[in-house]
């Protein structure tokens, strides 16, 4: 399951440019997690889109009539106030998903870390501190949709980078190895 529109996994993408890019620097890889990550939180977005429904009928086959000793102004603005915090909630999982971002350039590596509209990391390792790539593939979900964590090591004082649930990790760490030969 990819998305054409919002690709997971990008080779040489021609339009993309980041904050930090120098010029002679070019993407190799754009990454994002797997498209199928997002399935965990849409169903639970669906669920409590319909559970006021599921409440309403649950009140009306049980005979409790709760509701009706509710007034309808309360009911509405409760209810609008909740469908708010939906959508709040959509949106929220739609950026973080979106904008957490792995860049592998001909350079160096490139994590930019989403915390909320206010807040980002840039993590850039140059591929000269690479002291080893590997690849952590656990769980059904992750074989079946070959995707997975991709682990950068590195040497002295240097952050450690995570790639987390990216498409095509071995291809990923295939790649990372390549360059930083």
């Amino acid at each position: 399951m990819q998305f054409k529109f919002f690709p997971a996994f990008f080779k040489s993408p021609p339009k993309i440019k980041f904050i930090e890019q120098e010029p002679d620097e070019q993407i190799i890889l754009f990454l994002r997690q797997h498209g199928i990550t997002n399935v965990p939180w849409i169903l639970l977005a669906l669920f409590a889109i319909f559970l006021p429904f599921i409440v309403i009928q649950l009140d009306i086959s049980l005979g409790t009539n709760f509701l009706i000793n509710v007034p309808n102004q309360a009911l509405i603005g409760g209810l609008v106030i909740y469908y708010m915090l939906i959508i709040a909630y959509i949106i929220e999982q739609f950026l973080f998903w979106y904008f957490n971002i792995y860049i592998v350039t001909n350079l160096h590596l490139v994590d930019i870390n989403f915390h909320s509209l206010l807040s980002r990391d840039i993590i850039e390792l140059e591929f000269r501190d690479v002291e080893s790539v590997s690849t952590d593939i656990r769980g059904i979900f992750a074989s079946l949709f070959n995707f997975g964590d991709v682990i950068v090591q590195t040497a002295g004082t240097s952050a450690n980078i995570q790639f987390l649930k990216v498409p095509k990790s071995q291809d990923v760490v295939t790649i990372i190895n390549h360059f930083s030969e």
